[in-house]
């Protein structure tokens, strides 16, 4: 008797054992399949669909949590109507006295420090909702600082740049022609008509860098889904795109009507 339990219980644990592995292999052999058609890495020009599936599950759920409070605390939806309503509200508050009263086509040196910050606040409270002042408060970080200025650490290939200290750089040797309907510019998909709305759009930009530096410190410095292409990886590209609206992270001069 106890030699025939001790066959039976023999038998259950390999039965056991194998249904484990046959569970391991099953599930292995999925995960083969749904990475079968998975991009191995990250390349500019991606369409969302595909750079989506490069962000780690762990880090998406980390993403789309911080959406839907930002989503929240803004109070308004994702709609491209709002987002243009978002937009055009931004450039209306920076032409009053309060948001630093801003002529659309600004010179540089007529560019004040307090107009940059007056600006960056209006871009940060409409499209986040005043959460990434918040939480660099609450890290008691450096607080976000515009200046106009050549950015030491690239002065030539951006219009701007998001330093670790908090602190954005306007290239001033970038902002000196002309935006204007007869000459716009393509800020990451979005026809800018006058200097003030491309550079609105490009603090917004750096903006998105911020949001990753001061909520996901981790992943600002290893993520693979975002460092890529000089931070400007699958995260960021969300991130831009779902905030913003913004497409791609490139500006370009469309065409030029003469009279």
């Amino acid at each position: 008797m106890a030699g025939q339990l001790q066959l039976v219980v023999a038998c259950t644990l390999a039965a056991a054992s194998g249904l484990v592995l046959w569970i391991l292999e099953q599930g292995h052999e999925r995960r083969q399949e749904n990475n079968a058609g998975r991009p191995g890495r990250y390349e500019r020009g991606m369409r969302e669909r595909e750079y989506v599936r490069l962000i780690p599950d762990g880090e998406m759920l980390l993403v789309r949590s911080l959406l839907r409070r930002i989503y929240k605390s803004r109070g308004w939806t994702i709609d491209a109507a709002s987002r243009e309503r978002a937009w055009a509200g931004v450039l209306a508050t920076a032409q009053t006295q309060a948001g630093g009263s801003w002529p659309m086509d600004f010179q540089p040196c007529d560019v004040t420090s307090e107009q940059l910050q007056a600006l960056c606040l209006a871009v940060e409270q409409t499209f986040l909702g005043g959460l990434l002042s918040a939480q660099i408060r609450k890290s008691r970080r450096p607080r976000l600082q515009v200046e106009l200025a050549v950015d030491p650490r690239d002065p030539h290939s951006w219009l701007s740049g998001l330093h670790e200290d908090n602190t954005i750089y306007i290239n001033a040797n970038r902002w000196r022609e002309s935006i204007s309907d007869v000459s716009p510019l393509d800020f990451e998909g979005t026809l800018c008509s006058s200097k003030l709305e491309a550079l609105a759009h490009a603090l917004g930009h750096e903006l998105v860098h911020a949001v990753v530096l001061n909520f996901f410190p981790e992943m600002d410095a290893t993520s693979p889904a975002y460092i890529p292409d000089d931070k400007h990886g699958p995260i960021f590209m969300l991130l831009n795109k779902r905030l913003f609206g913004h497409t791609g992270h490139a500006c370009r001069r469309l065409f030029t009507v003469e009279g």
